[in-house]
């Protein structure tokens, strides 16, 4: 058979790889990514929602602001009262950083992110501590850290730690090295 004759049709391999997105040379992201980082963002924003509504509450009725607000009773204008709403602000300051760290870095491909995930979905506890709109957010964070576990997502994390770290090149001895001057200068 002729090596040049053309392929029939269908018998053709695929040039581009699908895995690349051909604009940016980057891995292309998988619905489970897109899925865990929205996830991410929108448990936080229900946890601050939780806080701010908190706060507007806690200026009328302290008590039944936050739960934090009802188990310890106080009187108005005590120092605890300050301390509790700067609890509850750090709280969510905590679940800030973990649910921002773990869905931008999730994001960009960074494995460790899913680890992460993880300890953002533990910090979502701290939520228990605020009211019933910052409850929401504690589902929508352990979600997102568990579609960072799914094998999509794992294989697109692989993708990303080679492209960052790809194998070194194999480099052949060289033989032919002189000592002294070269063999066209004797």
């Amino acid at each position: 058979m002729d090596q040049t004759a053309p392929r029939a049709i269908g018998t053709a391999t695929r040039a581009v790889d699908p895995t690349v997105d051909a604009r940016t040379g980057e891995p292309r992201r998988p619905a489970v990514v897109w899925a865990a980082s929205g996830l991410f963002f929108a448990g936080l924003a229900a946890v601050v929602a939780g806080l701010l509504w908190a706060f507007w509450r806690s200026v009328r009725e302290f008590a039944d602001a936050a739960w934090l607000n009802g188990v310890v009773p106080t009187e108005p204008g005590a120092l605890l009262r300050v301390l509790m709403v700067t609890a509850l602000f750090a709280a969510t300051l905590v679940i800030g950083a973990g649910a921002i760290i773990a869905g931008h870095y999730a994001w960009r491909g960074y494995r460790w992110a899913r680890w992460a995930g993880v300890a953002a979905a533990g910090a979502s506890l701290l939520a228990l501590l605020i009211n019933w709109v910052a409850w929401i957010g504690i589902p929508l964070l352990v979600v997102a850290a568990i579609l960072l576990w799914t094998p999509p997502a794992r294989r697109w994390f692989d993708r990303w730690h080679l492209r960052r770290h790809p194998a070194p090149v194999a480099v052949e001895p060289r033989t032919d090295v002189f000592y002294g001057p070269l063999p066209r200068y004797r």
